[in-house]
């Protein structure tokens, strides 16, 4: 038995809603490893201005800039260092490449472990798995730390249930009163095939942040 109260799914996400992280900028340094054939360990910065801009710079272990990727509520640039190529389209040229709702306050959501998938439409089945409340509806599933009321892992699918995003959170730390997840893990099984490790470390809130953005005329575009 886990000993957990009975709650309904509307106070479950109150609850969420309540808790969840809020920033005007953040700046943290973080260390990510991409899974796969060929498994490699990177790391990088990443600042963001809440609503309006998501900027990450990716670098080897040795410190060399491997990319730079800046998203804004209309565009969403990416220079390649290593390749001397850039890319630069609309916000809604890069939604279509995704298996789901690109805006930029679901990225900063997805970014600091927020609700991005609840909505006022869908309704949820609750139950209690693994000592968290779990919530599923026909495409979403979240499952919800009790006391804390922060989503520990969250699973979109497809119409015929197969897993296209997989996102799980934990090391949560205490950021000007509110909880932070400090490692994200993502993982999907569409055409994709995504699977990151991050974890944050120097995260700090509130300071004013430059967003560095110089595409060099040597660079091709793609």
């Amino acid at each position: 038995m886990s000993g957990l109260r009975n709650l309904s799914a509307n106070h479950i996400l109150r609850e969420v809603e309540r808790n969840q992280f809020e920033f005007d900028n953040l700046a943290t340094k973080f260390n990510v490893k991409v899974k796969g054939d060929n498994s490699i360990g990177l790391k990088g910065q990443l600042r963001m201005q809440n609503d309006s801009v998501i900027w990450v710079s990716v670098s080897l272990k040795l410190g060399i800039e491997m990319a730079r990727v800046m998203i804004t509520e209309d565009s969403v640039k990416f220079i390649n260092r290593t390749e001397k190529t850039y890319l630069a389209e609309s916000i809604d040229d890069f939604k279509s490449r995704l298996p789901s709702e690109a805006t930029i306050s679901f990225l900063q959501d997805m970014l600091v472990g927020n609700d991005i998938q609840f909505n006022d439409n869908e309704k949820f089945k609750v139950s209690i798995e693994d000592n968290s409340y779990k919530l599923a509806s026909e495409k979403n599933t979240f499952w919800v730390t009790p006391k804390i009321f922060k989503v520990n892992r969250q699973r979109t699918t497809d119409n015929g249930q197969q897993t296209i995003i997989d996102l799980i959170y934990d090391n949560f730390q205490e950021i000007n009163g509110k909880l932070l997840p400090t490692k994200i893990i993502l993982d999907t099984n569409d055409e994709f095939d995504i699977n990151i490790e991050i974890d944050y470390t120097e995260v700090k809130v509130g300071e004013k942040l430059e967003f560095p953005f110089n595409i060099s005329k040597k660079y091709s575009r793609i």
